[in-house]
């Protein structure tokens, strides 16, 4: 029997069946009643108390009707339809049939409904809250209803699954949805949304891309630029889908940049380089150019002794003396800011090129990781550089990489004569190495930093000793976009190179254990860490190596960008 009853005589019966989650939805289910009011009744029995009932079926109804009443969206003694009944077993019997016989609605005709509201004439955020759902639900149902012919049906059959369709629906290009939905219908991982969404998104480019942040939004949109909203991302997630223009405006914008740095810097060329990364083929045609340090003047030298000991001094008094947060420790550390900035002048001004070497040399400018411009660290050179003030060639000295003096002039020894003395003067050579750790340790550092330098010269060190980097097993792979590999590509840029520039092995050996500690510990820590294969403790096989996990656990990651250095008082050219 159908009567009406107010919500204020109706309690929650035991006896339902659901459980679980009975909270779940509420709100929803209340903003729903409150736009459309109540569209099922409630199944009760009565009990002793006369006019009062208990809900057997429609408990969460119950519930939402309660809260539009505590929030006064409903008077008091509202009342609504309910169906009693007089026996207990019948009213659980319907409880349970209520809930187990339900059927989830397909998201197609979700879909379909939210769509067909929309064309009424109701706005997104009107169907929300008449719905009880937030207004960006809406949105995605309604792109979803909109999806090509042949991928909304394959959803409303069950062919595939909602978050498959929502892959697709990452762009409103249905022709592209048609084509990708045939192509990836006859491969093997044609449901996985990660692999469709790629699929889709080829020829576009994320908001968050390197090149559109360096091209930049305003700009882009200014020159007629085409944006699409993901609305299964994040908010704010964009796809620029006009890819020839970003091209075309990265390339101007970086061009600009690169005429601008030439002619401050004096330089033969700045080759632009609408990348993240300088191509190796490219450096490859070009002569790298390293600049020896100049060795620091007697007044440089003194004035360097002088600001090291007061550095010192200050230091000491920082560690055992001022108290933290003082007056007397912000000035001490104020002063040694300073002191690093007037050292840091005087090693900048070793490095100084000479303007006529500048007229032979150059740099490529690209777009970083992070979208802004960044400048190769790195010189080179078309042809070899002639340095117009180096000294002249002495008449019959060795040229190259030879060092003068090392082929000495005898009678001709016979080939097995000279490889018994040389294999005599190795063992003594070891020998003396092997008893001097110190020369030792600085010779593999040198030989490693050599060998990422020089890596395609192929300089004979007569060494077994190699730093080679690691082959990636996917040809050509590059994730410059990655935190990482900018890391390392600004780790291989701040190296001191200072020493590479010198004609022999010799000099660049001496001027090499002349380098600070710090200068040569990013050598030899950048050598040995591009020497690592990449692993992966996801299988067995080859690329599991539990130590690599080890070893991200025992280092420790700090940044070594813009330490101060202090030149070093050795003549060292």
């Amino acid at each position: 029997m159908i009567q009406s009853v107010k919500v204020k005589n109706l309690s929650l019966s035991k006896d339902n069946v659901r459980k679980s989650n009975r909270e779940v939805g509420i709100d929803s289910l209340a903003a729903n009643i409150a736009a459309q009011g109540l569209l099922q009744n409630l199944v009760v029995t009565p009990l002793k108390k006369a006019g009062t009932f208990t809900v057997k079926a429609g408990g969460r109804r119950l519930r939402a009707l309660q809260r539009l009443i505590e929030q006064g969206a409903l008077p008091a003694d509202h009342t609504v339809p309910v169906l009693v009944l007089s026996d207990d077993d019948n009213a659980t019997e319907a409880s349970l049939a209520e809930n187990f016989q339900r059927v989830p609605m397909n998201p197609a005709d979700e879909c379909t409904a939210f769509n067909f509201l929309i064309q009424k004439g109701m706005t997104a955020e009107d169907v929300a809250k008449r719905q009880g759902v937030t207004t960006r639900f809406v949105e995605q149902r309604v792109r979803l209803a909109e999806l090509a012919p042949c991928v909304f049906e394959a959803l409303a059959a069950g062919e595939i699954t909602l978050g498959v369709a929502q892959a697709y629906a990452v762009t409103t290009d249905v022709d592209r949805q048609a084509r990708v939905f045939t192509q990836m219908s006859n491969s093997y991982y044609g449901d996985n949304p990660d692999n469709i969404r790629r699929a889709i998104l080829n020829g576009t480019v994320k908001a968050n891309d390197a090149k559109a942040r360096f091209v930049g939004r305003d700009a882009y949109v200014a020159a007629g630029g085409r944006i699409e909203g993901d609305l299964f991302a994040t908010e704010g997630d964009e796809n620029w889908i006009d890819v020839d223009l970003i091209e075309m405006l990265a390339a101007k914008k970086l061009e600009a940049a690169a005429a601008e740095l030439a002619q401050a810097e004096g330089l033969a060329f700045v080759t632009p380089i609408a990348a993240t990364h300088v191509p190796y083929d490219l450096e490859r045609q070009l002569h790298e150019f390293h600049a020896p340090a100049r060795a620091l003047t007697e007044d440089e030298t003194a004035r360097v002794e002088v600001l090291s000991a007061e550095n010192d001094t200050l230091i000491d008094q920082l560690e055992q003396e001022l108290p933290d947060g003082s007056a007397e420790a912000e000035a001490a550390n104020a002063r040694i800011e300073t002191i690093e900035r007037e050292l840091e002048t005087i090693e900048d001004a070793r490095h100084e090129i000479d303007p006529a070497l500048k007229a032979q040399i150059g740099t490529f400018v690209y777009i970083g990781g992070d979208g802004e411009p960044r400048v190769h660290t790195r010189l080179f050179s078309e042809k070899p550089v002639v340095d117009p003030n180096a000294p002249p060639k002495e008449s019959g000295g060795a040229t190259g990489d030879r060092d003068a003096g090392d082929a000495e002039q005898g009678p001709k020894l016979s080939a097995t004569l000279v490889d018994e003395l040389a294999t005599q003067r190795r063992q003594i050579l070891v020998a003396h190495i092997a008893s001097d750790p110190g020369l030792a340790l600085d010779l593999t550092i040198f030989l490693m930093a050599q060998n990422v330098v020089f890596e395609q010269a192929h300089i004979p060190t007569h060494s077994t000793l190699k730093s080679s980097a690691a082959g990636f097993p996917i040809f050509a792979f590059r994730d410059e976009g990655s935190m990482a590999s900018q890391t390392i590509d600004d780790q291989r840029q701040r190296l001191d190179t200072s020493w590479a520039g010198l004609p022999t092995m010799t000099a660049r050996f001496d001027t090499f254990r002349a380098l600070d500690d710090e200068a040569r510990g990013a050598w030899v820590a950048y050598s040995i860490a591009r020497t690592l294969e990449p692993t992966l403790n996801v299988a067995e096989g080859y690329r599991s190596n539990g130590f690599h996990d080890h070893l991200v656990a025992s280092s420790t990651f700090r940044s070594r960008i813009g330490g101060a250095r202090r030149p070093r008082t050795s003549s060292a050219g």
